[in-house]
């Protein structure tokens, strides 16, 4: 947790992906849904976004909204936090689809909600 209060929000990749912490929540997409969770607050799933006649991928920044189902999936898990339906965490981890991070990162950047709630790290400099 920062020292504003808010939670960590921290996006990996596929080779920088951390040990599992008892602290952070794992936020992963759809296709990563078999993640184990054993070891992590908690493992919850971004779902498959409804089919689209447009060829955009998926978290694209003009078909997502205010955040799309990334920011959904954030408020919820706020709420169950904060309700004692999730185990109690102080960081999340997000591990989007694959080449998508920016897309994600974009989706996020501007929604007052997240922002309010999340700090969003940096880039890792391995990921691009």
């Amino acid at each position: 947790m920062t020292r504003d209060g808010r939670i960590v929000l921290e996006f990996l990749t596929r080779p920088a992906i951390p040990h599992p912490r008892a602290d952070t929540l794992l936020v992963v997409d759809h296709a990563h849904a078999s993640v184990s969770g054993a070891a992590w607050a908690g493992v919850v799933t971004v779902d498959q976004p409804a089919a689209s006649p447009f060829t955009h991928a998926k978290g694209c920044v003009c078909c997502t909204g205010r955040g799309g189902e990334l920011a959904a999936v954030l408020g919820d898990v706020v709420r169950r936090r904060a309700t004692g339906d999730l185990k109690w965490f102080d960081r999340v981890a997000v591990l989007p689809p694959e080449g998508q991070e920016t897309a994600w990162r974009a989706a996020l950047s501007g929604d007052v909600v997240v922002n309010a709630r999340f700090a969003m790290q940096p880039p890792h400099p391995d990921s691009a």
